[in-house]
């Protein structure tokens, strides 16, 4: 069978020739005999001579130059696409004329000098291209002047040219990926020639010299060469002795070698990456994140080039990220600022999105801090963390009470379902925090959407009077959509509830007892809190000014779970969105 520079097994002599590895080398891989590949060379010099290449720039994308090029530019001109045995383009071109001028096909072909056959087979050829470019049967017909029975056994064999073609395709597909596997094992056991194994037990003599502690100009010249190849060698190994056993072949996890050839070998030939994934037994996005990560800057993938960059990148260690003065200087004033890892992380996200020096994982940080891995950060950040720890410790859970009892309470599984959604705004939960003694505390408050928080100050006691109060002018100054639910835990000081929702228009839901998590958003913004006014202090020595900065500064950092926006910005979005909006 007659294959062309098209097939499975062209693409890859030409591929293999593109990528500097020799005619012979080449064709030796791609399993065809040397002047095989000349001709496969001689197809495709032509056509991209013909498609308006320069001879030097088709001869930079074959990767080939040879004596035979003289011969194959004098016949870039030349139409060679008309067998031997066809009539001359002039015949046919006379057929046409007398044709398009309403002759019959018999009086055309009789013009023309040629055969009623020959000028039949003319018909069907232009048949042919004119279906294949959209135009339909009856206008084909009409301009043909062909009859019902010629037309539809015009298009009845036009059809089956076109499955035996198309199966024709998909056996050749079908092959190149059967093959493929073979193809990479043959590139992986590709014999070295002789000059090559002396190259390398020369280049494996000279490492050894130089594990012995002999110098570069002592080790050139016992094994007679220049100096300037040993400095080679050595620039090559970026001045460092490798080691003398080798690493072993990765399986599983990671794509080995061979894996890394079929990739190459089946985009080559055309296939998807779900296709290649399918063959290799890979996940599709395995496929794409390798074509990602080392494809050449002008798309091309070059499959050793990639084997020896993923091992390089999976070396163990590598350089601590916290390293980098830059990254490390920003984390340390942001953990200044008591910001947890992961606002840290999240903001640097938002702020460098195409900067990859300036991204880091929470983990990271926390390992810095309380592990202190590779030259990690100070230990006094640590206390900049909520917990103030220094080491890291398993979760406990407190011990449950009694507690008091509250009269006419309306539990959370009363609570209307859109505040689970946080789709909409103006639904709070609020809590106390207390000072040392149980004398002073604060109130602190915080919307479920928005992330916002309030902080007020209570100094004096935190009766349930005080605590009305002070949730009172707390809700005064806000617009009545942002005043839905409050949602509290069976704290005393939640006893007068209801003149609460009386002065606020506020209904209040109690949270079950020993259920923190059903007030997750508060609980979470206490411990906020806490970073500024800790455990076992005086509540009451914070004056309303430093009260309303701690407050405004935890309003301004960056969360999680608002994309890294700030509370702030949320919550003057909500203010300011119309009435008619929000029905």
């Amino acid at each position: 069978m007659h294959l062309g520079s098209s097939s499975a097994a062209g693409v890859r002599f030409l591929a293999s020739v593109r990528d500097g590895h020799g005619l012979k080398p080449s064709a030796r891989h791609a399993g065809i005999d040397k002047e095989v590949g000349y001709r496969w060379l001689r197809e495709k010099y032509l056509q991209l001579r013909r498609e308006g290449n320069t001879p030097a720039e088709t001869t930079a994308q074959l990767g080939f130059t040879s004596s035979r090029l003289l011969a194959w530019e004098a016949d870039v001109g030349r139409v060679t696409d008309r067998h031997h045995l066809r009539v001359g383009v002039a015949e046919e071109a006379e057929f046409w004329l007398a044709f398009d001028r309403g002759d019959s096909l018999k009086l055309a072909a009789h013009a023309a000098r040629v055969a009623r056959s020959t000028a039949y087979r003319w018909i069907q050829k232009r048949f042919d291209r004119l279906r294949q470019s959209g135009v339909t049967i009856r206008r084909c017909q009409a301009q043909l002047r062909l009859t019902d029975r010629s037309t539809r056994s015009f298009e009845a064999q036009r059809l089956a040219r076109r499955r035996t073609a198309q199966n024709a395709a998909t056996a050749a597909q079908h092959a190149a990926v059967l093959s493929s596997g073979r193809y990479a094992d043959q590139l992986l056991a590709a014999v070295p020639s002789e000059a090559q194994q002396r190259r390398a037990k020369r280049t494996d003599t000279y490492w050894q010299l130089m594990r012995d502690g002999v110098s570069n100009a002592e080790a050139c010249r016992l094994l007679g060469m220049s100096r300037r190849a040993g400095t080679q060698l050595r620039q090559a190994s970026n001045f460092q002795i490798p080691p003398l056993n080798k690493r072993a072949e990765t399986s599983g996890r990671y794509l080995d070698a061979r894996e890394r050839l079929q990739i190459a070998d089946l985009l080559r030939l055309g296939h998807s990456m779900r296709r290649i994934a399918a063959e290799l037994g890979r996940h599709p996005s395995t496929i794409s994140r390798e074509l990602r990560r080392h494809r050449h800057s002008e798309g091309l993938y070059l499959p050793r080039t990639a084997d020896h960059d993923a091992r390089l990148q999976r070396a163990r260690p590598k350089i601590h990220k916290l390293a980098n003065p830059r990254l490390r200087t920003l984390v340390q004033r942001k953990l200044n600022r008591f910001w947890s890892p992961d606002e840290i992380s999240g903001w640097m996200r938002k702020t460098y999105p195409d900067d990859p020096t300036m991204r880091l994982s929470p983990e990271t940080i926390y390992r810095a801090l309380l592990l202190r891995e590779h030259g990690g950060l100070h230990k006094r950040y640590a206390s900049k963390l909520r917990t103030g720890r220094r080491i890291r410790k398993t979760r406990w859970r407190t011990r449950t009470g009694q507690g008091s009892r509250i009269r006419n309470m309306t539990m959370i599984d009363q609570r209307p379902a859109e505040v689970e959604t946080r789709l909409e705004a103006g639904h709070w939960e609020g809590d106390l925090i207390v000072g040392v003694g149980s004398v002073s505390a604060m109130m602190t408050l915080r919307e479920r959407k928005t992330q916002y928080g309030i902080i007020v100050n209570l100094p004096l006691d935190h009766t349930a009077a005080s605590v009305n109060a002070a949730a009172t002018a707390a809700f005064a100054t806000l617009p009545p959509h942002l005043k839905r639910t409050l949602t509290w835990d069976q704290g005393v000081e939640m006893a007068s509830h209801e003149e609460l929702t009386k002065a606020t228009g506020v209904p209040v839901y109690f949270a079950e007892r020993s259920s923190p998590w059903q007030r997750g958003a508060n609980e979470n913004f206490n411990g906020l809190a806490r970073q500024y006014f800790p455990k076992g202090t005086n509540l009451a020595l914070h004056s309303a000014k430093h009260v309303a900065r701690v407050q405004r500064e935890l309003n301004e950092r960056p969360r999680k779970n608002l994309d890294y926006d700030t509370p702030a910005a949320r919550l003057k979005a909500e203010h300011n969105t119309p009435i008619s909006a929000l029905r």
